[in-house]
């Protein structure tokens, strides 16, 4: 599995709103992923979280929260999130 895989993956389970610390945490937790001796893997996350906005990848959506801070969740999953946070 790819990291951008994990990161669908991830997303597919946790089915709701959340940032790239738990997305990492996630994929550790579940071994979907092994960044072996990777210096700054939450970066990497964050990053590749990035670039599924900034290259029109629809299945990827997100959300600028309090602080500057983006959570992110699956469309695919949308019906799940409370409307009022979207």
């Amino acid at each position: 599995m790819t990291v951008k895989e994990a990161i669908l993956k991830t997303l597919d389970d946790i089915n709701g709103l959340t940032n790239y610390m738990d997305i990492y945490h996630h994929i550790v937790k579940k071994e979907y992923y092994d960044f072996k001796d990777a210096k700054t893997p939450t970066a990497t996350i964050s990053a590749l979280l990035g670039d599924f906005i900034r290259n029109g990848d629809t299945r990827v959506k997100r959300i600028k929260e309090s602080g500057g801070n983006y959570s992110y969740y699956l469309t695919k999953n949308e019906a799940n999130i409370e409307i009022e946070t979207l």
